[in-house]
């Protein structure tokens, strides 16, 4: 009895200790790719700042527009990327998402963006 106890403890133990889940497929050499992709007509400026929204530890990025329009950041490599711009006039070059892919997208009405290119206005 007390073998079975020790053996489901060690069970508990190692499942907590190394979870199994899904990483993030997306690799640096794929982001640089994305970052170098030159325009084919899809794109879409955005004039705005980057806000975070939540609260720890679930916040998330997004893009508010001039006229207050607010976008989710795809995908999370990204994200982690433009929230050190928080507080900063960028002029972004995004292309539109078609389906929900972030968590920010549940909430921010103006859809789902991939930031291509950003330039610091001020």
């Amino acid at each position: 009895m007390r073998l079975f106890f020790i053996i489901g403890i060690f069970f508990l133990v190692t499942f907590n200790v190394f979870p199994s889940g899904k990483k993030d497929t997306m690799n640096t050499s794929e982001i640089n790719t994305v970052n170098q992709t030159i325009s084919n007509g899809d794109d879409i400026k955005i004039v705005g700042r980057v806000q975070i929204y939540g609260s720890e530890p679930h916040t998330f990025a997004g893009i508010v527009d001039q006229n207050g329009t607010e976008y989710a950041i795809y995908p999370p490599a990204q994200e982690e990327k433009l929230r050190a711009l928080q507080g900063h006039l960028i002029e972004f070059t995004v292309l539109p998402v078609t389906e929900p892919k972030s968590f920010g997208s549940l909430y921010l009405k103006g859809g789902t963006v991939e930031p291509i290119i950003w330039e610091i206005i001020r």
